[in-house]
């Protein structure tokens, strides 16, 4: 069997990111910390990047790269192929999974599920990064935070501001974001996004919740700080499906009880009724 031919250096070529995850790691603040590591490379096998995500007094960081050029002509790392480098996807998928193994009380590290993105800045726009995407935009349009949300992510996703006014568009055309609001900056979570982590929802609602309500009493309690909009919003991104059923099955029991209490009710009338005659 043969090797297909690669594609030129400079065609779409796919890429494939993944990270892995510790645990203990992830749920250390220690500046410093190597708390995942990272694999990236095109599906024509042409180079290899390896290395490590650490925490810093920003968040986190790619603090060892490792690149090796596979090219079977022999160009060795070239200005071209630095270029294929997708460092903000890499951090972008070392976040996700990070957040994702912080909450996880199951095996000490996590894979997550490969990115593809295209050479030359372009990216597939996957449902996770769409998903960041959404959730970045909410943050950083939330009540209390100043202009420039595009400008600050484009900081964030290391990518030009005209790239994140396009994937903000895709996210709400995907349902990732709700419709916008004419001569307003800021949407609300769109029907996709759902089963929000503890620091996702704290950034989408940071006027409510300094950090993320553990229950539907705490949920309460930030809702004098959000407006009736918001408020709603905040109910639907914080009812994951298990919660709902968990609440569903509070208010049944709740009402079966009421039921209970009004027949208790009744048959105890009739039978001082009956005393009375």
């Amino acid at each position: 069997m043969t090797n297909p031919v690669p594609p030129p250096h400079d065609g779409p070529t796919e890429v494939h990111i993944s990270a892995v995850a510790d645990r203990a790691a992830a749920v250390d603040p220690t500046e410093g910390t190597v708390v995942a590591t990272f694999e990236c490379r095109p599906t024509s096998d042409e180079w290899l990047a390896t290395g490590d995500i650490t925490r810093g007094s920003q968040g986190l960081v790619i603090s060892r790269l490792e690149l090796q050029s596979q090219d079977p002509a022999g160009n060795g790392i070239t200005a071209s192929l630095l270029r294929r480098m997708q460092i903000g996807d890499i951090l972008h998928t070392a976040r996700a999974v990070t957040a994702r193994a912080a909450q996880s009380d199951d095996a000490p590290a996590m894979e997550y599920p490969p990115r593809r993105t295209r050479s030359g800045g372009r990216s597939a726009l996957s449902d996770e990064l769409l998903r960041s995407v959404a959730v970045s935009y909410l943050g950083e349009t939330a009540p209390g935070r100043p202009a420039g949300a595009v400008k600050r992510m484009a900081k964030e996703f290391d990518r030009p501001e005209e790239t994140v006014r396009s994937w903000i568009a895709r996210a709400r055309k995907a349902g990732w974001l709700g419709p916008s609001v004419k001569g307003r900056a800021g949407a609300e979570p769109g029907p996709l996004l759902r089963d929000l982590t503890p620091e996702e929802f704290s950034r989408v609602f940071p006027e409510g919740y300094q950090a993320p309500p553990k229950n539907e009493a705490e949920l309460i309690g930030g809702f004098s700080a959000m407006s009736p909009d918001r408020q709603r919003a905040a109910s639907v991104a914080w009812f994951t499906k298990e919660r709902q059923i968990e609440s569903n099955q509070r208010a049944l029991r709740w009402e079966r009880e009421e039921q209970d209490r009004e027949r208790r009710a009744d048959q105890s009338d009739g039978t001082n009724e009956g005393e009375t005659e």
